[in-house]
């Protein structure tokens, strides 16, 4: 039996260490239940000589592969927008069915049920609630 994908978007840089070590955590509990997961800060080579276009072109290949898109948010990350990004245009302009699951929702449930203007974690809400 073939695997499920997971893609977990998640901050690479500049990430305090017990994120990491959360997300790390969250990335094992997903593959005990049998997932393939590719997190980027474990699984994309991040030593990268090309200036960062091998970290987006690896990030965006795994993004296309995978089943399933979830995103550990955090809105200081330019590396979650771009594939955020590539997430997007893949679901609402290609129409590849990919569900997204926005996994640290509670922390911006305030500035979601606000709605005070646009925002990233708007666009992420909107594709977790409709994916």
């Amino acid at each position: 039996m073939k695997k499920k994908k997971i893609f977990l978007i998640c901050p690479v840089r500049g990430v305090k260490p017990e994120i990491t070590e959360k997300i790390k955590k969250y990335a094992e509990k997903l593959e005990k239940r049998g997932y393939q997961v590719h997190l980027p800060i474990r699984d994309t080579k991040q030593d990268d000589p090309s200036g960062g276009i091998n970290i987006c072109d690896t990030n965006l290949e795994k993004i296309f592969e995978a089943d399933e898109i979830q995103v550990w948010y955090q809105k200081e990350s330019k590396g979650i927008h771009f594939d955020l990004g590539a997430a997007y245009m893949l679901i609402r302009i290609l129409g590849y069915k990919k569900r997204v699951v926005f996994v640290n929702k509670d922390e911006f449930a305030q500035e979601i049920a606000e709605k005070n203007g646009k925002a990233f974690f708007q666009v992420l809400n909107f594709l977790d609630e409709n994916s």
